[in-house]
């Protein structure tokens, strides 16, 4: 009787299944990102995207990529014609261009990567059960502030003055977040620090230039949408004037900066993939966990050392994850 029972209710199982593998295929995911369209970071970030959902069996998945770079302008109107169109979820990769995303509609589930401190923004009721329509996962975390500083200190123990690069879309209820660690661990290390704030290209030069007159100073470059645009820019400058360099963006220091020290995106971007299959079969954003990287990884460049004039202590290089020679 048993096995009848199976045998009769076995059509209707796959008749489900049909339906649902029908639904999955007829969605359609959008994705917002702060790269200008031809950049290599952002589109091998948006290929990981698209092959971690592909091999969830989402092949005839629809995902609709847009590129705003580090215009504020083009974000905000593209996360609009994003949400006009109604896509089945959304997906956005740092700060600005999630609160582009999240000012427009709390219907639609939106998956972030990168976003920093979300429960300070608003933007979720908490890390455990974000509650409403948005999840995703942090990239960075306050603390790293002073965890730069000190790295920069050790890879450069002569260094007497910092600045710390920040985004302005890192501001949190008028403060930012990884200024405070930083501050403290400058008075620790008996370090003179300075905070700007850039939102313009033009912005960079200028505070280049200030260290290389000081002498004896260094940079961090924190993550942001800023960062990311103008990088390349800050690499430049910063190996013409032999200021020793710290960014949070690893690839950076695959482009010639001194030193990085954070998380792989790609792996963070896989992960939300995960995130987003999950939402597309059924499960409601509110409830899953907002979840932070597993691993920071400290690259060195020891060519840009060397010829900038520094000597890297072999205890940071043997700390460190790669050593770009």
């Amino acid at each position: 009787m048993r096995r009848r029972t199976v045998i009769a209710g076995l059509p209707w199982l796959l008749a489900s299944r049909s339906a649902a593998a029908w639904n999955v295929a007829a969605s359609r995911v959008a994705a917002l990102w702060p790269f200008t369209e031809g950049d290599a970071e952002g589109r091998a970030l948006a290929a990981a995207f698209d092959a971690a959902l592909h091999g969830r069996g989402q092949a005839d998945l629809r995902i609709d990529h847009r590129w705003g770079g580090a215009n504020h302008e083009r974000t905000h109107a593209l996360a609009a014609e994003l949400v006009r169109t109604e896509p089945d979820a959304i997906f956005t990769y740092l700060n600005a261009q999630l609160r582009a995303v999240s000012t427009l509609t709390r219907k639609i589930p939106i998956v972030f990567v990168g976003a920093t401190d979300p429960v300070g923004y608003g933007l979720i009721a908490s890390l455990k059960r974000p509650a409403g329509n948005i999840t995703g996962f942090t990239l960075y975390e306050s603390s790293l502030g002073g965890k730069w500083l000190a790295a920069l200190r050790e890879a450069v123990p002569t260094i007497r003055r910092v600045t710390l690069l920040l985004n302005p879309s890192g501001e949190i209820n008028g403060g930012y977040l990884y200024a405070n660690a930083f501050k403290t661990t400058a008075a620790a290390l008996a370090i003179e620090h300075s905070i700007v704030v850039a939102e313009r290209a033009t912005d960079i030069e200028p505070v280049v230039a200030d260290l290389a007159r000081h002498g004896q100073a260094g940079l961090i470059v924190a993550p942001g949408a800023f960062s990311e645009a103008n990088g390349d820019r800050l690499v430049a400058l910063t190996s013409e004037h032999r200021i020793p360099t710290v960014y949070a963006i690893r690839r950076f220091a695959y482009r010639g900066g001194m030193m990085s020290y954070g998380p792989d995106p790609a792996e963070l971007v896989r992960r939300a993939a995960v995130y987003v299959d999950r939402i597309l079969r059924g499960d409601k954003p509110g409830i899953l966990p907002v979840q932070a990287p597993t691993k920071f990884e400290l690259v060195v460049n020891l060519k840009t050392a060397r010829a900038q004039g520094f000597e890297i202590p072999s205890a940071l290089l043997a700390q460190a994850d790669e050593v770009v020679e």
